[in-house]
């Protein structure tokens, strides 16, 4: 089997209502407490945020904010992945076997969730509302060997 332990990348807001000539515009950081203490698993059942609106102001038009550009300490949903397989052989007489296999990819059906929104004043800033990773998934085959 196979088991995939993984950080999340480091988010990148912008501002969703700033208008700057580059076309990367990103937000004034205001406070310091820029999550909610939200997991994501928390913020997608109950529509709630990861992220604190009230940190992120808009710098105005063609002004760069000084958010930078990726958040080191803001990052998104990591991975936790187990692929796993099984195989056993019988022999039938001399010449003959017969293989059972079963495979499990995203064996304990983890969720990965994807980035929350990040769009500074779009009233939906650090939203989660979906998953990147396939749900569980099993496939069996046998082989029969003369």
């Amino acid at each position: 089997g196979f088991i995939t332990v993984q950080s999340g990348q480091p988010l990148a807001i912008f501002n969703a209502n700033g208008l700057l000539v580059d076309g990367n515009p990103r937000p004034n950081v205001i406070c310091s407490k820029l999550t909610t203490g939200l997991s994501y698993r928390e913020a997608a059942e109950t529509g709630g945020a990861v992220l604190n609106q009230d940190c992120f102001g808009d710098p105005g038009d063609n002004i760069p904010g000084n958010a930078p550009r990726h958040f080191s300490n803001l990052r998104g949903d990591g991975i936790r992945n187990v692929d796993a397989s099984l195989s056993k052989e019988f022999t039938i007489r001399e010449g003959k076997t017969l293989q059972v296999r079963a495979e499990m990819f995203n064996a304990f059906n983890h969720q990965r969730f994807a980035f929350p929104d990040l769009g500074s004043g779009d009233g939906a800033l650090g939203q989660v509302t979906s998953t990147t990773n396939n749900f569980r998934r099993m496939q069996f085959g046998a082989r029969f060997q003369f």
